[in-house]
């Protein structure tokens, strides 16, 4: 399909009726679950190179990846017999063999932050009642070498089940935190995970001879479900890279030879400070969110891209994406005005009517056939849904905009959560952790706007039981990293002796802290964390901070 022969509406219709084909023969095949959907693949592409790693320069094929999760398999049903288990590794060919290998024995692959401190990983287990993992070792729980598992050899007793899914059934469990209160173990189906696949791989028309740049961490959405998942719909090629770095990102698309990466928009932020020269690659298609109208505009034409796919969704959601592949610039989906979609998502007010063109809403999606599942923990899906005229519907916490054409932009969040580094952040879950230090009689955490940053840097507003001097702040900055991700902390924090003020329900005026940032920090103390600590901001301070001299949260 090429995109400048076509209207927009004709893409969207093309494309629509192209995956509604491909959905037809993945029914036709009985298709039972996504491994059996990687399982054809593989038997398709089995030696083609589905994974190069780029810390060791091993390649292995759909056939080497089908056989290690066999492995994987064959073990957890004859010696695991938990229907959830663990897995907390890094990117690489491991940890995709160990994902497979926990589906195909039937089991619920529960997916940790390999950034969170190894405390919270062991609380988030425990929370899940998960009491096994592959790869590193998690506190309370019996931990298995992935590779150990793969060069075992094993067959399982008789007596032992072999868990049967189906499409419907959850494939494994991504943290989140949704847009209020502490994060959230979410579900993802078999039956999403293909139509990630089936979607992306159209969007980004990705064919068999192409090399996808996986660098975000596969433990969240946009690499396994987007990306990976992609890439064996496609028969291409995943290069992983354990962790973004900004020095190999360019060595290693030349070295590889990628054409499509998955992004954040912070990704491309980096990249630009820190190369600013043009240069063309092999790259021609990236494919993520978090892509700002500059932002888009300016990588395009510094880097020599001629395909963009900006999406807007969520983990927990219970529909498809919102998906913008017709390449205009600054918008997070596109829907044509009539086509019948339009009727699966409304952008409503505060009163839950939908708003006109152009005014931000809330963005809600028709839950189809009013049964949905979002989270491990079941009482925690009411939250999300509404009704409307006896239909249910699921409330993302997001607000956007949709012009009269059809395109939708990504305007804020609603609830107590901001996005950091691509990372969703529960404010709930960083005022019990500063709380947790007890140093403190009040804790208000939010999102600030900060230039140069992409989403919203954390601050705190915090009331001390007694003054916090250097010594103190460095207590609370080790407590703080025990207990939290670096992405996490609160780079910001303002100091207030008084309680904060609350509405009339008792509710701290959160937006209006965070609309204020840093601006106050003549008539209050404030605090920048720089460098190993807090460090107190004064009006030189300010001025390197307000002229980008230092971006807060970014390694110099």
């Amino acid at each position: 399909m090429i995109l400048s022969d076509l209207t927009y509406e004709a893409c969207y219709t093309r494309l629509a009726e192209e995956e509604a084909r491909i959905w037809e023969k993945i029914e036709e095949n009985y298709t039972a679950n996504w491994t059996e959907f990687f399982e054809e693949k593989a038997a398709r592409y089995g030696e083609n190179i589905l994974i190069r790693e780029t810390e060791t320069g091993d390649a292995f094929t759909y056939r080497d990846l089908s056989t290690a999760s066999d492995a994987v398999a064959d073990y957890i049903r004859a010696h695991i017999p938990d229907r959830r288990i663990g897995l907390y590794y890094k990117n690489s060919f491991l940890f995709l063999a160990a994902l497979i290998g926990i589906n195909k024995s039937g089991r619920l692959a529960v997916l940790f932050n390999t950034n969170e401190p190894p405390a919270r990983v062991a609380e988030m287990a425990k929370r899940c009642d998960v009491s096994t993992v592959l790869g590193n070792a998690v506190e309370g729980c019996e931990q298995y070498d992935i590779q150990t598992l793969i060069n075992t050899p094993t067959q399982a007793p008789v007596h032992i089940a072999d868990y049967r899914t189906t499409l419907e059934d959850p494939a494994f469990v991504i943290f989140t935190s949704g847009t209020s209160g502490p994060s959230k173990p979410a579900l993802f189906s078999h039956r999403r995970m293909i139509g990630a696949g089936v979607a992306w791989s159209l969007r980004t028309f990705m064919k068999e001879e192409h090399n996808c740049y996986i660098t975000l961490p596969l433990y969240h959405g946009n690499a396994l479900a987007v990306a990976f998942s992609a890439v064996v719909a496609s028969g291409a090629t995943a290069t992983v890279r354990p962790k973004f770095s900004v020095t190999h990102f360019f060595e290693d698309i030349e070295r590889f030879g990628c054409t499509h990466i998955v992004y954040i928009g912070e990704l491309w932020r980096y990249l630009l400070d820190r190369h600013p020269e043009k240069r063309a690659t092999s790259l021609h298609t990236i494919f993520g969110n978090g892509l700002h109208e500059a932002l888009w505009k300016e990588v395009v034409s510094r880097y020599n891209i001629s395909h963009v796919v900006e999406h807007f969704g969520a983990t927990e959601m219970p529909a498809s994406a919102l998906t913008n592949w017709v390449d205009v610039p600054a918008y997070c989906g596109y829907i044509p005005p009539e086509h019948p979609d339009n009727a699966d998502i409304l952008l409503i007010d505060d009163t839950g009517h939908p708003v006109a063109p152009d005014i931000p809403g809330e963005a809600i999606f028709r839950i189809p056939n009013n049964r949905y599942r979002g989270y491990l923990d079941p009482v925690l899906d009411a939250a999300k849904i509404m009704m409307r005229n006896g239909v249910q519907w699921w409330r993302s916490g997001d607000l956007l905009k949709r012009n009269e054409a059809g395109f939708f932009t990504f305007v804020d969040r609603v609830g107590d959560s901001y996005r950091f580094k691509g990372e969703n952040i529960a404010s709930l879950d960083v005022e019990n952790v500063l709380m947790q230090s007890d140093l403190l009689e009040e804790a208000v955490v939010y999102g600030i706007r900060f230039p140069g940053i992409e989403g919203k840097i954390g601050m705190a507003s915090i009331v001390p039981k007694t003054t916090l001097d250097d010594a103190a702040l460095d207590q609370l900055l080790t407590h703080l990293k025990k207990h939290l991700a670096a992405y996490a902390l609160p780079w910001f924090l303002r100091i207030q002796h008084e309680k904060h003020p609350t509405t009339s329900t008792l509710k701290i005026q959160k937006r209006a802290l965070s609309e204020a940032g840093i601006s106050g920090y003549a008539t209050s103390p404030h605090y920048l964390l720089h460098e190993g600590h807090y460090h107190l901001i004064d009006n030189l301070l300010y001025r390197r901070l307000m002229q980008g001299e230092i971006v807060p949260g970014r390694k110099s």
